[in-house]
């Protein structure tokens, strides 16, 4: 492992034994984000689901067993094998693939999902804006989309700490939706939810 590679928080790239430790709490602390995202997605049986930056495939395998299909994807390849091992009787039916990629760089052709999500994940993303351009090309005309933003600049909490030392973007309302709009989603629509550590979470939803 390099140094650079090092330097990366577990919870931004979990990897090895401590990776393990931080997923087991990541899925705990996560629970309202996934309750909350769940509500807004409404999914449906014709559903194929795709969702960045999976973990290791919780939501997918909890909240998603009833849609036609699912995908998911993660940079970390630790994530990767679990949420592979989570869902492995859906990926030997064929309604399921996970798959070790960059949000920025999606592995799918246009027009391939009905609906995209993403959560716990967004404020660290490198390239916010090429990851949404991306979520709209897999999704067909009429799916949508559903972001979380856990921690934003909305919340009433000073993040100075978490942008400094990981990088983090704080972002507005008014924000959110300029970059969905300039993504090329249509119908945006912004909803407030509490969660663990979250007193005002962000639940971003554009339509293609």
């Amino acid at each position: 492992m390099n140094d650079q590679r090092k330097k990366v928080a577990q919870f931004v790239l979990p990897r090895g034994f401590a990776g393990r430790v931080t997923v087991i709490f990541m899925n705990r602390g996560h629970k309202s984000i996934y309750k909350n995202v769940a509500k807004v997605l409404k999914l449906q049986p014709e559903d194929d689901l795709l969702e960045v930056a999976c973990g290791n495939g919780y939501f997918l395998r909890k909240y998603a067993p009833h849609v036609h299909s699912v995908a998911g994807l993660d940079l970390s390849e630790l994530m990767v094998k679990s949420a592979i091992k989570k869902n492995k009787a859906r990926i030997t039916e064929g309604t399921a693939e996970i798959v070790k990629g960059d949000a920025v760089q999606l592995p799918w052709g246009n027009n391939r999902f009905s609906v995209v999500t993403t959560m716990g994940s967004f404020t660290i993303f490198p390239k916010p804006l090429g990851s949404l351009k991306e979520m709209h090309r897999v999704l067909r005309p009429g799916g949508r989309a559903v972001i979380a933003i856990e921690w934003n600049a909305e919340d009433g909490l000073d993040h100075t700490k978490h942008v400094k030392k990981y990088g983090m973007k704080m972002y507005t309302e008014g924000e959110a939706r300029a970059m969905m709009k300039e993504a090329g989603f249509s119908e945006i629509s912004i909803t407030y939810a509490k969660g663990f550590m979250m007193p005002k979470m962000m639940v971003v939803r554009g339509v293609k």
